[in-house]
């Protein structure tokens, strides 16, 4: 894990709040309660999605990984990768771990990005209440748009970062 990233989005926040004491110590006060309870409700959330991942990384192998979504398979891996970061889904934050995860087992950078913007793009959990919210009609549009955008942009980063597409 990169402790240099955490280190400095904790000092980014240490000055944040700093700066709104400053401001006004009342308004800081209220944003660090809410911080606070917002985080204590997600806690038990946060911890079981990183059991989850542990429990991924310990029994889910390298060969079973790059036999869905490993090099080699295509355009498969990325539809594969796409259909189950759609299907999986959860906290914006899990993803990154779990990513971490998936290179380290052999997945490609094409297909870890696009299981990763498919599982942050697309609302196949959250469709319901998008439903109630939005109406169906956009809520089926919205999420076909944001699937292929998820390949697109997948498909993208690995030609970016890798000069390959799959």
């Amino acid at each position: 894990m990169n402790t240099w990233g955490a280190v400095i989005y904790g000092i980014i926040v240490i000055i944040s709040y700093t700066y709104a004491v400053k401001k006004s110590k009342s308004k800081a006060q209220v944003a660090f309660k809410k911080g606070g309870v917002q985080l204590l409700k997600q806690l038990p959330f946060i911890i079981a999605i990183f059991l989850l991942i542990g429990l991924f990384d310990a029994f889910v192998s390298k060969n079973i990984v790059v036999t869905i979504i490993g090099r080699g398979r295509g355009f498969l891996s990325i539809l594969n990768s796409a259909i189950f970061g759609t299907i999986v889904g959860g906290p914006v934050s899990s993803v990154y771990p779990l990513g971490a995860v998936l290179l380290k087992k052999g997945a490609t950078i094409a297909a870890t990005a696009v299981f990763m913007n498919s599982w942050i793009m697309v609302g196949f959990i959250t469709m319901p209440f998008e439903i109630s919210v939005f109406g169906k009609r956009f809520t089926l549009t919205r999420n076909i748009l944001a699937f292929f955008g998820a390949i697109v942009i997948g498909m993208l980063t690995g030609l970016i970062l890798t000069g390959s597409v799959l």
